[in-house]
């Protein structure tokens, strides 16, 4: 199936301490509401007009485990590295997919995708791109031994073969019109066959490096505190050449060294920010603070029910426990403002730039609901669960974390739970997303989730099918198996969408993981600078390339 955040992404520990916890009756008040200034319509800042010497950017709250693009899918190196290894295909800005290694693409049917190669295509050391290193570069995927972030993407793929001196052709087990947009990610992204070999395991370490075919190539690593690109000199497609020369990137996890760095100037800009810096950086002299609108991103905030044999396992629970949570509260409190309530994990920014929008638009307002906690009681009543205890994990060193558990600790005991919260360290946080004993331990779980392109059927694959990566809980439904089957065999867009609201309604139904909020984009640039996408597409792509002198 179709892979989505791994374990150090689902970690929200750049997010900051927030305002105060909004209470379960819904009185809430913001410190710093934001409102949006660009909608999604709008995908990136005004065009470069000139060249840069220097682009210094931040690079999130870690440096990257990695330079293999395979080895870690998380904000550092989904951030970077896309500038470096260029995917098979390009996703824009407006999530478009576009020609990038291979010029152009077609499916004959359902199960076989073929990719025509651009014959420009070169590495950074000058040698061509051919169809052996794009088939190695895929099938590194599907070998265990390389740990890929994106095998279960690569889970209905028999061959990946050339079948042309500029062709390669993927073989399907069954009819798939989704994989396509893995090509447009990492999970597409080609090395040099050549230099990977030989340097085997130590491919991709900051002392050994990658060879690949992007706008940038690494030009000095610390492994800590800052990464430099320098720009490809003989890049491929001059039409997609760096403007900068050099590009910085710094990692900070504190979000008053965040907000310090963009507002003097070290920094030029950053996305993924910390919420809490939303009221400095608005006022910034020196620079301008986007905030997206409702559907900006593809990320979702959900409460993960990690087991069906506890007191979440009554369906009437989970419904009554998603009944009582204040979701505009958290949204407005929690996050000033740059959040919007989500009611089902698949929200508005995985189809809101979709043909298929009126069809997904009207079944998700179906779910829109106003908190009930007098409703939601009484269906604790009726299951019989009032005065039972239910337990919620979350990320200690996430202090958002922490008080959106306890906020859901308060919904809880208002609707006649016993919920008890506790906070765990990284590595024990971490475990419950690859450890069924770890998770064992707690009736739910909070996440924070992306999926890096628009597609609803892929993220519910991913967590409502029996074969999906972060079905952590075992659920399954025949009705949600079939439809979703359907929708990944279904190349119309409008009759997929048809499909996957109609398992979407029973998935709001059952509630295997409870949605909560969506973050909105947070996007920082100075007024040296411009050209940077708005949307979640910097996510695995070469956005800088883009970003210039005004």
């Amino acid at each position: 199936m179709r892979r989505r955040t791994p374990r150090a992404a689902l970690l929200i520990a750049a997010l900051a301490l927030l305002a105060s916890a909004c209470g379960s009756g819904g009185g809430t008040t913001a410190k710093a509401a934001a409102q949006s200034n660009f909608s999604s319509a709008q995908v990136t800042t005004a065009p470069a007009k000139g060249p840069l010497s220097n682009l210094t950017w931040y690079g999130d709250y870690r440096a990257p485990y990695s330079e293999d693009p395979l080895k870690t899918a998380d904000y550092p190196e989904e951030t970077i590295l896309g500038n470096v290894c260029e995917s098979v295909l390009r996703t824009g800005a407006d999530y478009s997919l576009n020609p990038g290694i291979a010029e152009s693409w077609s499916q004959p049917d359902g199960e076989h995708l073929v990719l025509d190669l651009d014959p420009r295509a070169t590495f950074s050391d000058g040698h061509p791109v051919t169809p052996a290193d794009v088939v190695y570069s895929l099938a590194r995927n599907q070998n265990p031994a390389e740990a890929s972030n994106y095998a279960d993407s690569y889970g209905d793929v028999t061959s990946i073969r050339a079948t042309g001196a500029e062709q390669v052709t993927i073989t399907f087990s069954k009819p798939d019109y989704l994989f396509v947009r893995n090509l447009g990610i990492l999970a597409g992204a080609v090395v040099e066959k050549a230099f990977a070999v030989k340097a085997g395991p130590n491919f991709g370490n900051a002392d050994t490096g990658v060879v690949c075919s992007g706008p940038y190539t690494i030009a000095s690593f610390d492994g800590t505190n800052t990464m430099v690109l320098k720009r490809n000199p003989h890049y491929w497609d001059p039409s997609r050449a760096a403007r900068s020369a050099t590009l910085t990137f710094r990692f900070l996890a504190d979000p008053s060294a965040i907000a310090n760095a963009l507002t003097s100037g070290s920094l030029d800009g950053a996305f993924d920010l910390p919420p809490s810096t939303v009221s400095t950086l608005s006022r910034a002299s020196d620079g301008k603070l986007y905030v997206g609108a409702a559907g900006s991103t593809t990320q979702n905030i959900d409460l993960i029910v990690s087991r069906f044999t506890g007191t979440l396992g009554d369906v009437r629970v989970r419904q009554a426990l998603s009944m009582a949570i204040d979701r505009a509260g958290i949204a407005k409190t929690l996050f000033y403002g740059t959040a919007d309530p989500l009611y089902a994990v698949a929200g508005p920014g995985f189809w809101a730039s979709s043909p298929a929008e009126p069809i997904y638009s009207a079944a998700y307002q179906k779910l829109v609901s106003a908190p009930d906690v007098a409703a939601a009681a009484k269906l604790v009543r009726q299951a019989g669960a009032t005065g039972r205890q239910l337990s919620i994990g979350y990320a200690a060193d996430s202090p958002a974390q922490a008080q959106l558990a306890e906020v859901l600790q308060q919904t809880g005991d208002s609707i006649g739970l016993k919920v008890t919260i506790t906070g765990l360290p990284d590595q024990q946080y971490g475990d419950l997303f690859i450890d069924p004993k770890a998770r064992s331990a707690y009736d739910s779980f909070l996440t924070i989730n992306y999926l890096e392109f628009p597609e609803t059927a892929d993220m519910y694959m991913s967590y409502a099918t029996k074969a999906g990566i972060q079905n952590f809980n075992g659920y399954t439904d025949p009705t949600v198996e079939t439809d979703l089957a359907k929708a990944q065999a279904t190349q119309d867009v409008q009759q997929r969408a048809r499909y996957v609201t109609a398992a979407q309604a029973v998935i709001a139904q059952d509630l295997p993981w409870i949605p909560i909020v969506a973050p909105r984009a947070l996007v920082f640039q100075n007024k040296a600078v411009t050209g940077a996408p708005l949307t979640f597409s910097y996510m695995d792509n070469a956005w800088a390339a883009a970003v210039g002198a005004p």
